[in-house]
Parts: structure tokens; sequence; C-alpha cells
């Protein structure tokens, strides 16, 4: 039994990839999925893996329908039953791939389906995918690169930009005490929701900031920081996901990506 910590992490490496697609950065969302399909993933508990478009698919379904819940893994229905090809059945998925090979995978899989030449209680679509993508039999469009927006909108609450500068030193009970400015700033109106200084430069004190940002001007659809460990907690991820919030972190050693919010800080 996968215990709810590694359900949540699977969640967000599920919600990673669907992000791009919910928060409009990408311009051909079938191009896209099928870059990601093209690669393999290090998931969670379970380690280096790939994932059919049809997949990754379901788990945007999955988001829109349930939130952040619904990319958490279930137990499977069909738990016992085979889901693999024997030798014979992969010797004629091959030959008719040879005859169709132009055809979109879908559509090859429901032919199987329909000529009784596989069950689908017995075999997936992603069982039948993975086994053509294994020998090179995946028809795909012209290259295309993955077209994204860059981070410059012309309406309010789309992208914040958020960071942490270090403040003056203040006298507090005697002692000479370092403060922090955490901040959050509007991309498009250039409106900080909220900043604040701080004693401590600890994850408690980024939460109570995002929180009195949210409260005073709503949930934004991307919030974009730096690689800072406070800001790559699990616990700030779960919070963005599951207020439908794409979390995107700067390059390293990028700092002029934030710019305004660096101008802000002075």
């Amino acid at each position: 039994m996968v215990d709810e910590k590694i359900r949540e992490s699977i969640a967000l490496f599920r919600y990673g990839l669907i992000a791009p697609i919910l928060n409009g950065q990408v311009s051909c969302q079938k191009t896209y999925l099928e870059e990601v399909a093209g690669k393999k993933h290090q998931v969670p508990y379970y380690g280096e893996k790939e994932f059919t478009p049809k997949t990754i698919s379901c788990w945007l379904l999955d988001y829109r329908r349930a939130g952040f819940a619904g990319l958490k893994p279930k137990g499977r229905s069909d738990k016992g039953q085979c889901r693999k090809l024997n030798a014979q059945q992969e010797e004629r998925l091959l030959s008719l791939r040879q005859q169709y090979r132009d055809m979109p995978v879908s559509v090859f899989y429901d032919q199987l389906v329909d000529q009784g030449e596989i069950l689908p209680k017995e075999v997936s679509y992603a069982t039948v995918y993975r086994f053509l993508r294994k020998h090179g039999l995946i028809a795909r469009d012209a290259p295309a690169k993955q077209e994204r927006k860059r981070f410059a909108y012309d309406k309010v609450n789309i992208l914040w930009q958020g960071d942490m500068s270090v403040g003056p030193y203040l006298l507090l009970n005697g002692r000479k005490t370092k403060t922090f400015l955490f901040g959050f700033i509007d991309d498009c109106s250039r409106i900080v929701p909220f900043a604040q200084f701080t004693v401590s430069e600890k994850f408690d004190a980024l939460k109570n900031v995002f929180k009195e940002a949210l409260i005073r001007r709503g949930i934004p659809k991307i919030v974009y920081v730096d690689n800072g460990k406070i800001y790559r907690a699990d616990t700030f991820h779960i919070a963005c996901a599951s207020l439908g919030i794409v979390l995107t972190h700067t390059k390293p050693y990028d700092a002029a990506s934030k710019g305004k919010i660096e101008r802000f800080f002075g």
C-alpha cells in the first residue's frame, strides 16, 4: 500500500506535466503531449517511467474533475489480470502495424479490438502504445518545437513573481537581529499583493506572506519564484497545486528573469 506522502509526491509529478496546459503556455496540446510522452521520466516511488499521450490527457481530465486529489494514484480495478502481450500477439501486431504505419495509435488500437485481435480487458491501449514505441512504430507529425508564451501578461492575476531579500539589522530585545523581506508582485499591474519583513527566512514566514497576498488579491494562475529551498518545499507545491496555481521556478543563477520583484526590492 502506497502511503499518503508518496501519493502526494506522485500527484505533484503528474501536476507538473499537465501544468503548462492548464496555464495556457502550450500552443498545441497534441504536440506537447507527444513531446512529453517521448521522454523518460523519474517518477516518485516508481522510478523511470514512460507515459502515453492518452495517459497524460486522462490526468488533465482527472484534475479538472477533482482538483489535486484527482491526481493521486488509485488502486487498479484490473489487478491480477494479464496486461501483457504474448509472443503470438506481438508478432501479429508487428505484422499489422507494417500495413498501417501512418495510422494514429488510438485508431489502430480500436481496430485491433474491433477485429478481435485483442481484448481490451486483457491488453490496454498503454500496453500497445509502449510496444509500438519500443519498435519505432509510432507515427509522428513533422518535428515542431514546443512553443510557450513568455512571462509577460496583459491581465492581472495571471502571473505573480515572488522572492525574498535580506533586510536591515534591527535591535530586538537587546540583540542585533537580521530581517528578511518576503513579497509578491503582479507581472501585469506591478501591484504588490503583499510584502512583509520578518525575522525568519524559513517556510512559515513565506507561508504567512503568501496567505496574506491571496486574501488581498485572489488566486493567480502562475507563481514564479527562484530555486530556494523554501520555494521547493513539498508543502508549498501541494498548496499551489490544490489551488490550481502553477508553481514555476527560475533557472539557476538567472536573477534577471525576476526583474520586476528585484526592482521592487531595490
